[in-house]
């Protein structure tokens, strides 16, 4: 299979929903795992200002986590993909110390370090697959953006690479962040400053415009998320395909790192 790792319900589609339809559609299985899938109760969510901020702009209702399931399942599922979450680990804004103390308070916290008592970051990257998961193709975020979940993703990622050699493993350019000046040479730092050094090299995966238009009808089932990052629906639509333009230079792409 091809193993997509999101760290959220939406990176993977977002990122590469026209590739996810591409294989699905050349007749091999696709699996979109999200990696930080628990969904907590709502009565045990931490009062932080974060989570206020975020869950009044989701306007999704008393339990904004499982409506974010739902509209996973129906992206993923809508590409002829599917869906899987891990439920070890919820996202960021919802872990919470040994304590009881929220790790990621606020929104300057979900790009700054990852925090020493996450428990995710710790054990995450000592996990191996499942003796069921036959994987021809892992891909991964690369960390453009810096969110802490990203970067714990990749991690173990480089992790799972000394574990699985042979499986090939692609870095994904992760959207929106893309779409910052720089953001994606930021992210092939990282790389470049590890012992010993990995490089990455671009590979552009072109889309027919059936892949386009399967990405932009995934995209449109997050409907808590549309307003995080267009005005509307057709607004998605179009800064969608303008992105995917200029990836791939005047066709539309979505852009794989591999390791050389």
């Amino acid at each position: 299979m091809h193993l997509f790792l999101s760290p959220h319900y939406d990176d993977a589609v977002l990122s590469c929903g026209g590739l996810i339809h591409k294989l699905v559609g050349e007749g091999k299985r696709v699996v979109v795992r999200t990696v930080m899938g628990g969904a907590p109760l709502p009565k045990d969510l931490p009062d932080t200002p974060i989570i206020l901020a975020l869950h009044e702009r989701w306007e999704a209702g008393e339990n904004p986590v499982e409506a974010r399931i739902k509209e996973d399942e129906a992206a993923v599922t809508s590409l002829g993909a599917s869906a899987e979450h891990m439920v070890y680990w919820m996202d960021c804004v919802y872990r919470l110390s040994r304590k009881g103390e929220a790790l990621y308070s606020s929104e300057a916290s979900l790009w700054a370090d990852i925090h020493p008592d996450d428990v995710a970051g710790q054990l995450l990257p000592t996990l191996v697959f499942s003796p069921q998961d036959v994987i021809r193709g892992l891909y991964v975020p690369m960390g453009v953006g810096k969110h802490v979940d990203h970067r714990i993703v990749r991690n173990w990622a480089l992790e799972l690479r000394k574990q699985y050699p042979w499986v090939a493993l692609n870095f994904y350019e992760e959207y929106p962040y893309i779409e910052t000046a720089g953001a994606v040479d930021e992210a092939l730092k990282y790389f470049a400053q590890l012992q010993p050094p990995l490089k990455l090299e671009a590979e552009n995966v072109p889309l027919q415009e059936a892949d386009v238009a399967a990405k932009i009808k995934a995209v449109g089932f997050y409907t808590s998320q549309i307003g995080s990052f267009w005005p509307d629906a057709a607004a998605m639509d179009t800064g969608l395909r303008a992105m995917l333009t200029q990836t791939g230079g005047g066709q539309a792409a979505e852009r794989l790192w591999k390791i050389v």
